[in-house]
């Protein structure tokens, strides 16, 4: 691919027929390698965007929505690339990353039938730092990306590593380059309530939220972290306040019933998706809460 000519729209054409492949994923056989090789395209495009600075928040909510059909049917899509072609030798010859979970369906199935205690770790896709998280670079030339991105990529990386207070100190750094960010102070917010520091943990939720466009948003995207770090009732209490604000939110309520089906209350997700369905407000959430129904 040349990454020299990426735009998002590249980006969003090649989401678009990845969903095309996912929402027939029932009915291709041989087709379903070309499925996963799109994935690489995607997740390239996501690496260079991503350093080039390009917001990409929406685009990773909806790729996502994607992803959890695979990984909720993986038993079935591993059956199928394990009958269509030698899967072993593919990834040993391509030196495939391990990142690169679609690739993997073999081993995420092992790991499911070992720790099944914590199958919503599976579904919720938590196998990076978290929404904000950068993405595998791949070793191309791309443009410098903007300092404080860097800085926020570095944070991400030290976040996830458990190294709370490394972490805090490279925010701070990507705070005072792009003070208008609100994603920043949020995850600062995050690190401190880990922490039980929760008094400056609201003040930076406070800021974050002040940031927003909209305090939805705010709601949104922080209900969306705590769903991908694990905290699940947290996250729940988010996507309510959400669906305070806006109660017609498709996106809310698709999110919600994600959270639900995590907890395993398949009767509540499958009430959310049926209301998604009937919103009818965003074609991709329509055709995904369809599917999950």
């Amino acid at each position: 691919m040349n990454n020299k000519k990426i735009t998002l729209g590249d980006l969003r054409k090649r989401i678009e027929e990845y969903k095309n492949h996912v929402v027939n994923i029932d009915s291709i056989n041989e087709n379903i390698r070309m499925m996963l090789t799109l994935r690489d395209e995607i997740e390239d495009c996501l690496s260079y965007l991503e350093k080039k600075g390009t917001p990409l928040a929406a685009e990773k909510v909806r790729l996502e929505s994607f992803d959890i059909i695979i990984r909720t049917r993986m038993k079935m899509a591993y059956r199928k690339l394990a009958a269509s072609f030698d899967l072993l030798s593919y990834r040993g010859k391509r030196a495939i990353p391990r990142s690169r979970w679609w690739w993997y369906l073999d081993e995420l199935l092992k790991e499911k039938r070992s720790q099944m205690g914590k199958k919503w770790l599976i579904r919720a896709g938590v196998t990076a730092v978290g929404l904000l998280a950068a993405y595998v670079i791949l070793t191309r030339v791309v443009p410098q990306p903007e300092p404080w991105l860097v800085h926020q990529m570095e944070a991400d990386k030290l976040y996830g590593e458990g190294k709370l207070d490394e972490a805090i100190g490279v925010y701070e750094k990507a705070r005072v380059l792009e003070p208008g960010n609100s994603t920043i102070p949020l995850m600062l917010g995050i690190i401190h309530e880990d922490k039980g520091l929760l008094r400056a943990a609201n003040g930076y939720f406070e800021r974050a939220k002040l940031l927003s466009s909209q305090e939805k948003d705010f709601y949104d995207l922080r209900g969306m972290i705590y769903f991908q770090k694990g905290k699940l009732d947290k996250a729940i209490v988010d996507v309510d306040k959400a669906l305070e604000i806006g109660p017609d939110s498709a996106f809310s309520h698709f999110l919600l019933g994600n959270i639900y089906e995590a907890q395993n209350r398949i009767p509540e997700a499958m009430a959310e998706y049926e209301i998604v369905s009937r919103l009818d407000e965003k074609p991709e959430l329509t055709v995904q809460a369809r599917f999950k129904m």
